[in-house]
Order: C-alpha cells, then sequence, then structure tokens
C-alpha cells in the first residue's frame, strides 16, 4: 500500500499508490485512506509511479476518482495502469509515459529516473532535485550481478550523484533481514530448466504474473523442450499480452493452447503457466488444485512448481493449497525446500549496503518494510558510517533542510477496505466487525397507530447454540415487548431505537453478549 507525499513550497507530489490484499471485514483489497492527501488539492500537481506492481498502482483509480491529477509512470506500469482504468471505466486522466533517464519538472520539483533491477520490467528510481538538495527514492530494487536481457541498473548516474552529493536516500527496507546478496532471476531460469527437463508429466509453474522476465524463460524453456503452453488466469493472460505489446516477450502464437485442447496432448508435451501463488480462492492454481478448473485436470504424476515465495500473511493459504496437490499425488516443488527455483525481487542486505556504499548520502530513511524490516535496514547506514537517521511510521511528517532530519508532525491516516470496487464506509466496517465477532440479531417489530401490536419477532445469528437460541429469541421478543408496551411513537426511527436499546439491555443483562443488534419495523406510526 505504498503511497508517499514530498512536499516543497507550493508543490506537492505523491510517489506511488498502492493497494494491498486482504479478506478483512469480506473486503477484497485495501488501500490507504487518502484524506489527508486530498486536502492538498490545490498544492498536489502530480503522482509518480515507480513501477507496476500492485502495492504501487493498485489505488490509482480510487484516489482518480476523488482527484484527477497528472500520472507519470514508466511504459511498462503505464500499460497496466491504463488496463485498470478501462476496469474502473475512466476516461480522460493525463497519463504520461516517462521511462528510465526521463526528467520531468514538476512544479518546484524537478523528478528524474534511474533504472534500477526489480522483479518488474521498467522498474525505477527517482532523483528528485529540490532547494534543499538531492533526494533519491530507491522504489523497489535489487542490484543483479549478471542481468537478464532487459533487465537495467543505472550504475554510472547513481556514481555521478554521489559526485555532487546526496542529502537524503529514501531506500526499500524488504530484504533487510536477508544476508548475502539475493539470487539472480538467470540463476532461478536455470532451475526452472532443470526442474521442467526432469518432469515426466505435465508441469505448471506458479509465478507472479507482473515478472515478465521469468514468463519469457518459462516460454522459452517450453519451446526448447517440446512442450505447448496453456496460460491459466486472468493476470497470466494479462501480463503475458503487455509484455509481448512492448516487445519484451517475442510472439508466442504458435506455442500456446488452449485450455480446451490441452487434453488432447500427451501429457508430457504440457506446460500450464498459471497464476495465483498465494493461493488465491478463485485462481486458476487454486482451481487445479481442487480439480474445480472446468477445462484442465492434473493426475498423479504431474507436477507443480511454485516460482515464488508466500508474501507475509499468506502462508496458510499455500500451505492448504500445496496440501490439495500433495495429497492427489502430484508433485510439488516450493521455494522452502528447493530455494533455487525463485529469486526475489527485493535486495538483500549487501545490495542494500552496497546502494548506501554507492551513494553516499549525507542523510538515510528507510522505507518500504515493516519497522523490523526498516529498523535493520537502520543498522546498515550506521555500520557505513551515517549519523543523520530517522525511522519512519504511517502519518509522520518529516521535515527535510539542509542541515537537519526529523519527525515534526503527523497527519491522519488509515486504511480503506474495498468490496466489489467499491469502499466500504466506516460504519459499514464497524457493522462487519461487530457481526464477525459477536453475531447478529434482528428485532422485526409491527406498529398500528404508532404502537406496537403484536409481539416482536426475533431472529439471531451467531449468538446462542442451536439448542437455546429459539427460546432466548421467544424471550428476547417477550422482554422487548414488556419495555414497549403504552409507548406511542411518532416515527419508525424512534421505534426501532427504542427496540434496539430494549434488545441491548436484555442480552447484556442476561447474557452478556454485544452482538450487533438491528431493528426492521412495520406498519404506520
Amino acid at each position: 500500500m505504498n503511497c508517499a507525499a514530498l512536499v516543497c513550497g507550493d508543490t506537492t507530489i505523491a510517489i506511488d499508490c498502492g493497494i494491498g490484499f486482504t479478506d478483512e471485514h469480506g473486503a477484497e483489497l485495501v488501500h490507504a485512506d487518502f484524506g489527508w492527501l486530498l486536502q492538498q488539492r490545490p498544492g498536489l500537481q502530480a503522482i509518480v509511479i515507480t513501477h507496476g506492481h500492485e502495492d504501487h498502482i493498485g489505488a490509482l483509480p480510487y484516489f482518480l476518482k476523488e482527484l484527477s491529477v497528472p500520472v507519470f509512470a514508466p511504459p511498462y506500469a503505464a500499460a497496466l495502469i491504463e488496463d485498470r482504468l478501462r476496469e474502473h471505466r475512466l476516461t480522460n486522466i493525463d497519463l504520461r509515459v516517462s521511462p528510465a533517464g526521463s526528467q520531468e519538472q514538476i512544479g518546484s520539483i524537478s523528478v528524474e529516473r534511474f533504472a534500477v533491477h526489480h522483479s518488474i520490467a521498467d522498474a525505477t528510481g527517482l532523483i528528485l532535485d529540490t532547494p534543499v538538495g538531492t533526494v533519491v527514492h530507491t522504489g523497489d530494487f535489487k542490484i543483479e550481478s549478471d542481468p537478464c536481457e532487459g533487465q537495467r541498473f543505472d550504475r554510472h548516474r547513481l556514481e555521478q550523484l554521489a559526485t555532487d552529493g546526496v542529502r537524503l536516500l529514501l531506500s526499500d527496507s524488504t530484504g533487510a533481514n536477508v544476508e548475502g546478496r539475493a539470487r539472480i532471476e538467470r540463476d532461478a531460469e536455470a532451475a526452472l530448466e532443470d526442474w521442467i527437463s526432469r518432469s515426466p508429466n505435465r508441469v505448471v509453474v506458479a509465478t507472479f504474473s507482473s515478472n515478465a522476465f521469468r514468463l519469457r524463460a518459462v516460454l522459452r524453456i517450453a519451446r526448447e523442450r517440446g512442450r505447448r503452453v496453456c496460460l491459466l488466469g486472468m493476470s497470466v493472460l494479462k501480463h503475458t499480452e503487455t509484455a509481448r505489446a512492448l516487445g519484451l516477450i517475442p510472439s508466442v502464437d504458435d506455442l500456446l493452447v488452449a485450455p480446451e485442447e490441452v487434453d488432447d496432448l500427451p501429457r508430457d508435451r504440457v506446460l500450464i503457466l498459471a497464476g495465483g501463488t498465494q493461493g488465491e480462492p478463485a485462481s486458476a492454481l487454486t482451481r487445479l488444485g481442487r480439480d474445480e478448473h472446468a477445462r484442465v485436470h492434473l493426475e498423479a504424476g504431474d507436477t507443480v512448481i511454485f516460482s515464488s515465495r508466500a508474501i507475509p500473511g499468506n502462508e496458510r493459504s499455500v500451505f492448504d493449497l500445496v496440501n490439495r496437490f500433495e495429497r492427489r499425488g502430484i508433485e510439488v516443488v516450493t521455494r522452502n525446500r528447493h530455494p533455487e527455483i525463485h529469486a526475489s525481487g527485493h535486495g538483500s542486505r549487501e545490495e542494500q549496503r552496497s546502494m548506501i556504499q554507492l551513494l553516499r548520502p549525507k542523510a538515510f530513511v528507510p522505507v518500504h518494510g515493516t519497522h523490523h524490516h526498516r529498523s535493520r535496514h537502520l543498522e546498515l547506514a550506521a555500520e557505513e558510517g551515517i549519523t543523520q537517521t530517522q525511522l519512519i511510521e504511517n502519518g509522520n511528517v518529516l521535515e527535510v533542510t539542509k542541515d537537519a532530519l526529523g519527525v515534526i508532525d503527523t497527519v491522519p491516516t488509515g486504511r480503506v477496505y474495498i468490496d466489489g470496487m467499491r469502499p466500504l464506509s466506516s460504519e459499514v466496517i464497524a457493522e462487519r466487525r461487530a457481526m464477525g465477532s459477536a453475531g447478529l440479531v434482528t428485532v422485526v417489530l409491527s406498529l398500528k397507530g404508532g404502537r406496537p401490536r403484536e409481539l416482536p419477532h426475533v431472529l439471531s445469528r451467531g449468538v446462542f447454540n442451536g439448542a437455546d437460541r429459539l427460546r432466548v429469541e421467544r424471550k428476547l421478543g417477550e422482554h422487548v415487548r414488556n419495555r414497549l408496551k403504552g409507548r406511542r411513537f411518532a416515527t419508525t426511527a424512534e421505534a426501532e431505537e427504542a427496540a434496539i436499546e430494549a434488545a441491548r439491555w436484555f442480552l447484556v443483562h442476561n447474557h452478556r453478549r454485544r452482538p450487533l443488534i438491528t431493528a426492521d419495523v412495520h406498519g404506520e406510526p
């Protein structure tokens, strides 16, 4: 859910605008509460995107529905953003493509991009020229010793910056717990080739769809091993199409086979590229694991390769999916037992150290990661002799002057949950939280002439055991009737409030329960 604001004089720019995936409160997605940023309307002049991962671009449609500002993005990210905007039926958005090496003057801030290695094409960092000095934002990065085709790292430009002087470095902290250097993409490609070559039957490769380099490698291996490729999942299809359109993947029309044609091919002549590495319930990979896919079915002796990692919080769903495959006699290859099959897009500690050594900044602030990751990253900066450092949290206002660095204020922050492409209000979230933790009680009340005319009907869910439920519901109805007896209500809202209050008193005093209580009033006041 990356989103930061840089304010310089009367100019404000947002850096990235991401989304997170969640199953909290029945929502699908979550993004930062943009309330404070939207209040900067007069000065907010642009949103600058570092790269095209969902945690950096996914919330753009929700923000742009509230406030339309120019969006600057590298080519691959721009193509993905266009697709998201179409999904949300947003038109007339000022989307500007700015590749690595480009420079834009946005108000009083000059923004230059430099290329970095990452697990998506066209990943960039930002060089921000400000009156207090140069601020470098690395974006998500790693430093590969032997990059594959299409990967760039602008080391020479960063060396120039160091010579001129860097006031502040904001650096990706995700890999701060991993010693050494991250595995390079070429090594993961070689491991995949080995596993695919030795697999005697159908092979499923599950990987992050946004990694065009990994997709390209799998397609190449399949061609050289005489396997046709079936693309399963909307994300895999969209990213393959985007990568082809941008020239990152060569034409593969003769290689692809439709899902309904898979069963017609020998089992050792098929490779399936599937989305859903995190065990998402509706994903192609989960449907394969449950043997519920309408067109493609796996059998004992087939192989599933997870060329990915379990994102923290998703471990349980991933392990459940692995178990489903293994119970059916399908061989599963995961990063846990075979780390060589996946290469992270985030640099490990030595790469983070190299970035600090390369830029030699006067000040350092770790970003992108948990508090623990950022604390570990800060240790590296201290080891490299940087004395001006600061840990920041969501909502912190960090002031940077020519000589000083420190948190001077906080602004309101929060989370907005999305269900079906629509934000859930705080009221809905509170209701879902109450229902999820304590259940639901509904009192149905009939009025005639403003007075209750019969015993209220009570329905409860998730509050009482089945054997007790009907008895307690009737007693609750009798209590509400007795509490409201003799009263005349001028409005249905007044009757609803009285019924809820009576039900709440009964449940707290007799059962120590605090469920969500609603009232449904019929009739005329």
